[in-house]
């Protein structure tokens, strides 16, 4: 006994009938799944959890590809560290810390290495859009200067110090060095900070600063207390001071006008 199914059978008048063509919107619709992931990069849909203000900023803020943040990012890495070289050898290089001894050398620019690292993290966000909390950009803020006094003053009793100055050359390169972290962290920063826009910009600032104090550190041979305190901590001190001035600036969400022909007139 045969399995093959019989042959099926079609009703009169359907053999070839053609079929219907579907219409432009039944296209459309079966198209727009495809269709959907080629628009341009949008923004994350903002959770109804955030503040009203922050909300409207995101919706307007237009959206970056990570490819171009990742450029751009990588554009004012090099720019900085560009700038850093030079500032550090336009006052004459790494040589000028020849008085330092070399194991007092090592130890005082890990240390400041590793207390730029740890701001850093602690200051940029975590697979968020929104800053960290403010506890931590306040311990970047106020850590960061007196962590960098204590450490170097720390040394003092380590070695004799080669010669005495103020500071004011210390101090200059500071600020000289600063701008370049403060750009890249800035770029890879919070996009805004609702709460907190000034200690996120503080905490940027004094980021920015601990780096700045890795160039000094290779040209400064001094750890007496006064040269410490006006040529290391005051420039850092005022760094996170213009870090807040730019947050309040930069990370400030704003508000969005109402529109001429939306509001109410009188009769």
């Amino acid at each position: 006994m045969s399995n093959t199914p019989p042959p099926m059978k079609h009703a009169p008048g359907d053999r070839g009938r053609p079929r219907p063509t579907p219409s432009p919107a039944e296209i459309g619709a079966s198209a727009t799944p495809v269709l959907a992931g080629r628009g341009p990069p949008r923004l994350p849909t903002p959770p109804p959890s955030l503040p009203p203000e922050l909300r409207d900023a995101i919706a307007r803020r237009p959206a970056r590809s990570r490819a171009s943040r990742r450029l751009a990012l990588l554009g004012a890495i090099a720019i900085a560290l560009g700038a850093m070289a030079a500032a550090l050898y336009a006052f004459g290089g790494p040589s000028h810390a020849f008085g330092r001894p070399d194991f007092a050398s090592r130890w005082i620019l890990g240390g400041v290495i590793a207390l730029a690292a740890a701001a850093t993290l602690l200051s940029l966000p975590r697979r968020s859009m929104l800053p960290p909390p403010a506890w931590k950009l306040a311990t970047v803020a106020v850590a960061v200067p007196a962590v960098v006094g204590l450490w170097l003053v720390g040394w003092h009793a380590q070695y004799v110090d080669p010669f005495w100055r103020a500071g004011a050359k210390c101090f200059a390169l500071t600020m000289l060095s600063a701008p370049g972290p403060l750009l890249v962290l800035f770029l890879a920063g919070p996009r805004l900070a609702p709460m907190s826009p000034r200690l996120s910009g503080a905490a940027l600032g004094a980021a920015s600063g601990a780096w700045a104090a890795v160039v000094v550190e290779l040209w400064c041979p001094l750890a007496l207390p006064q040269h410490v305190l006006f040529g290391h901590v005051v420039p850092l001190v005022t760094l996170a001071l213009l870090g807040a001035l730019l947050g309040g600036r930069l990370l400030t969400p704003r508000r969005s006008s109402p529109s001429p022909g939306l509001g109410l007139h009188g009769a």
